[in-house]
C-alpha cells in the first residue's frame, strides 16, 4: 500500500478536541515549506489494516483532521499491522482485547458497536472534555503518556467529577482553572500521566 488518502483512513474513535485540532492547524499554517516537512516526519500515522485491507488509524486523529482541513494531503504512515485475514468479529475482538478502539461518544455514551464508528475523520464529533484534557497536558498539569486512549480515561473522569457545566457558552478558562485541581486529587492518582503535588 503505497499511497493513501486521508478520507481513506477509518478512525478508531468517536470523537475529538475541536481545541487541539484548531491548535494544530495554527502550528502548521505558520511553518515554512521545510517547517512543515519536519513537522509531518515528527507525525507518521499509525495504521492497522482490517477486513478488506481498510485502513484503520489508531492515532494521529487530531492531526489527520488537521491536515484535511488545511488542504494538506501529504502525510507519512506506517502499516504496524496486517489484519485483513480476519473476519469483521475476529478483528474487532483483536482491537477490543488490545485497547486500539475506543467506542464512547461525545456524551461519554458506550461502548457503541464498532460498526457504529465515522466513516472517515470528517465524521468525528466534538467533545470538549477531550478539548479540556488536551489543555490540561498542554498547561502541564497531566503528563502526556504514550498509551493508546489515555486521555479518554481523563475525559471519563472530567466529566463525572466536574462540577461546573461545560458547554458552548461556559467560561472555558474558569472550567480549566477547576479541573486543573481536580486532576491533582488523590482519586485520579490510577490515571496516566497522574502528577502530583
Amino acid at each position: 500500500m503505497s499511497k493513501l488518502k486521508l478520507l481513506d483512513l477509518r478512525p478508531t474513535q468517536f470523537v475529538l478536541g475541536m481545541r487541539e485540532v484548531e491548535a494544530k492547524k495554527k502550528i502548521m499554517k505558520e511553518l515554512t515549506k521545510k517547517g512543515l516537512k519536519e513537522y509531518q516526519r515528527a507525525r507518521i500515522i499509525p495504521i492497522i489494516l482490517g477486513p478488506g485491507k481498510e485502513p484503520f488509524l489508531i492515532d494521529h486523529h487530531h492531526y489527520a483532521r488537521a491536515c484535511w482541513e488545511l488542504g494538506i494531503h501529504d502525510f507519512k504512515f506506517k502499516i504496524l499491522k496486517d489484519k485483513s485475514d480476519l473476519h469483521q468479529t475476529k478483528f474487532w475482538n483483536y482491537m477490543t482485547a488490545h485497547k486500539l478502539v475506543h467506542l464512547y461518544d461525545q456524551f461519554g455514551l458506550g461502548p457503541h458497536t464498532p460498526y457504529s464508528l465515522p466513516v472517515d475523520i470528517r465524521c468525528l464529533g466534538d467533545d470538549p472534555f477531550r478539548s479540556l484534557v488536551w489543555e490540561l497536558i498542554f498547561h502541564g498539569h497531566i503528563t502526556k503518556v504514550n498509551e493508546p486512549f489515555a486521555e479518554f480515561a481523563w475525559t471519563a473522569y472530567l466529566r463525572f467529577n466536574l462540577r461546573s457545566s461545560l458547554h458552548s457558552k461556559s467560561d472555558f478558562r474558569k472550567v480549566l482553572k477547576e479541573c486543573a485541581k481536580l486532576v491533582r486529587r488523590k482519586d485520579a492518582a490510577h490515571l496516566p500521566g497522574y502528577k502530583k503535588e
